[in-house]
């Protein structure tokens, strides 16, 4: 019998599973690490355990943590697989035992599997693995161990987007939940301290896979996509998600303190966003720069095994400037290269920035999405660096870190992943942020290759 991963492009080269566990305690580092970089940069990503039962999505594996600990200019790596309780139950099995995305069934309730495989971000002095359909899992930070889901003492009823915001100048940590059954989408807000103090059902037009959002110092924006969960046909088109432009997008600016009833609807052209990379307000104008996909193909049965990467399902940097007075949003490519995971300075979430962070160029290989190169975007000037790792590379999310809490926006370093295939093992590398198109200031030699996964963030010790 053929097994889902003898042709699953995404269970193949880097995108295989990485299936042990470990910790090295010293590694192997050319150049020199600075000083100042003490902490840890921890990357989630889907790892799946065992042999997928059926059709398999990217999105579907096991969380797996890959952490690296810098300290006093020398580095440490762990990984680990996020523990949850559908894993646990597989254990037992010896096998896989959950459907997959492209399996759900539109006629029951979905089963899923909390595999907490997105992102993983630190607050209020908890480290929680998240993925958008459940609740966040919370890890120890020194050894990876699985503490549990976490629903801030009983007062989370919903699932907990993987993308929450931290507000630099207030602490609090902002989120949402969505799901193809009513309420469709709630707004969610912890306070410096953890503490869940407000949640907030938002009508919306459709139920929709709301990835991420934004917010800014006065308002909260979400991304209504025109994909949309549709169990109407589900069998015949082979899955529950429903590809339709003529619906358009829609932006929901809501203010900070408001509900769902002061929420203002801005239309724009059909498209889809999994990451934005910031918003912020300006004269009477909010700011949105997100990568922006033309059409969504991706979660099809039909293409999600092998994507088209190309043409308008790429993803692109894109402004929508929102008008909150004359209610139109006008529509402004950044750039024409395909990129992804953008990122700006932790410091600037919601206010205005002027640099941003995206891995760009994808490779040709088999039509797979892959990215070789690190862009930085001086939007101020309208121009942009770019570091290429070449053919046979590719990079992950590229975070920027700050040399100080007080230094300037571009004062610092990037962090960021890079498998080399013809090595088959992956480096950590640190990227001078003024200037990011010249050799690394330290590569950090892993132990292993790290499969392609998804978000991260980096905690100061």
């Amino acid at each position: 019998m053929t097994r889902e991963s003898d042709q699953n492009p995404f269970l193949q080269g880097n995108f295989a599973p990485w299936r042990m566990e470990g910790h090295a305690p010293d590694l192997e580092v050319e150049g020199a690490l600075p000083r100042e970089l003490n902490g840890t940069f921890y990357r989630n990503g889907p790892n799946p355990a065992y042999e997928p039962p059926g059709r398999y999505h990217w999105f579907d594996g096991d969380g797996m943590i890959h952490a690296i600990t810098l300290r006093d200019g020398r580095a440490s790596y762990r990984n680990r697989w996020v523990a949850s309780t559908g894993l646990g139950d597989e254990r037992r099995a010896g096998r896989a035992t959950f459907d997959g995305l492209l399996d759900m069934k539109p006629t029951e309730m979905p089963r899923f599997k909390n595999t907490a495989n997105t992102n993983i971000v630190w607050h209020a002095g908890k480290l929680l693995a998240l993925m958008e359909a459940s609740l966040p899992t919370a890890l120890v930070p020194c050894s990876l161990e699985t503490l549990g889901e976490w629903d801030f003492g009983g007062r989370l009823g919903t699932a907990m987007t993987a993308h929450p915001k931290i507000d630099p100048e207030t602490g609090e940590m902002l989120f949402f939940g969505y799901s193809p059954f009513p309420p469709y989408l709630t707004y969610h807000v912890a306070d410096r301290a953890g503490t869940l103090v407000r949640s907030e059902p938002i009508d919306i037009a459709w139920p929709s896979m709301i990835h991420d959002f934004a917010v800014t110092r006065d308002h909260v924006v979400f991304i209504l996509c025109p994909i949309v969960f549709s169990f109407e046909n589900a069998k015949e088109r082979g899955g529950v998600f429903s590809w339709e432009p003529e619906r358009g997008t829609r932006l929901g600016v809501m203010p900070r303190s408001g509900g769902s009833a002061d929420v203002r609807w801005f239309e724009t052209e059909a498209a889809y966003v999994f990451h934005p990379l910031n918003a912020y307000d300006e004269d009477g104008r909010i700011v949105l720069d997100v990568a922006r996909y033309g059409r969504l193909d991706f979660m099809s049965p039909q293409s999600a095994r092998t994507p088209e990467w190309e043409g308008d399902t790429m993803a692109r940097l894109h402004r929508w400037t929102i008008d909150l007075a004359g209610g139109g949003v006008r529509s402004t490519p950044l750039d024409d290269i395909s990129c992804e995971f953008p990122r700006t300075d932790a410091r600037r979430v919601g206010l205005r920035h002027r640099y941003g962070y995206a891995a760009v160029e994808p490779s040709r290989t088999s039509g797979m999405p892959g990215w070789s190169a690190v862009r930085r975007y001086d939007l101020e000037r309208g121009t942009f660096d770019t570091r290429s790792f070449g053919a046979g590379h590719g990079v992950g999310e590229p975070l920027f870190v700050p040399r100080h809490a007080a230094s300037a926006e571009d004062d610092g370093w990037v962090i960021v992943l890079d498998y080399d295939a013809a090595r088959n093992t992956s480096d950590f590398h640190v990227l001078d942020a003024r200037d990011i198109a010249g050799e690394p200031v330290a590569t950090v030699r892993l132990p292993h290759r790290v499969p392609y996964g998804f978000h991260g963030n980096w905690v100061p010790a």
